[in-house]
């Protein structure tokens, strides 16, 4: 596709889980790694997991999500959407407690489009450390062996 069809999809996600479900085929492969989400393949299991984003109530805990496009590479048949989320809101996120603790991430997300421009596989991948990092108090190492770097005091 293109810049602007991932513009459409990251709007519809603002939208409700229809809007952004019809841009996928009938046969289709979704994945999540971050959120432990594999070979979904149901478009009912796409709407739970998408309705969350379309959420526009600030008092229930879920947020609202914000999805900015950082960039656009790719075809007609596939292409690599680069893309920022902000949610405003939330009460928790990854099991952390987020309240009132403004937090974002990056990421991008890989699309193979069909003849008709439908989706028919994504796999998004983000930054989930940038989020941890910012709400606190978990702050993991970057060291390869699990250990904490130390801190100077």
């Amino acid at each position: 596709m293109n810049y602007e069809f991932a513009v459409k999809w990251l709007k519809a996600f603002r939208t409700s889980s229809e809007e952004v479900c019809a841009l996928y085929a009938d046969d289709f492969l979704f994945e999540d790694p971050m959120l432990d989400q594999h070979g979904i393949t149901d478009k009912d299991d796409l709407h739970r997991l998408f309705d969350v984003y379309a959420n526009k109530d600030r008092e229930n805990g879920i947020g609202v999500h914000n999805f900015k496009i950082r960039g656009y590479i790719g075809n007609e048949r596939c292409g690599l959407i680069r893309w920022e989320w902000t949610p405003e809101d939330c009460a928790a996120f990854l099991g952390l407690d987020v309240a009132g603790k403004p937090f974002g991430t990056q990421g991008h997300t890989w699309h193979e489009y069909d003849e008709d421009g439908k989706i028919v596989r994504e796999s998004s991948w983000w930054d989930a450390a940038a989020v941890v990092r910012t709400v606190g108090p978990v702050y993991p190492g970057k060291l390869p062996t699990g250990e904490s770097a130390a801190v100077a005091a």
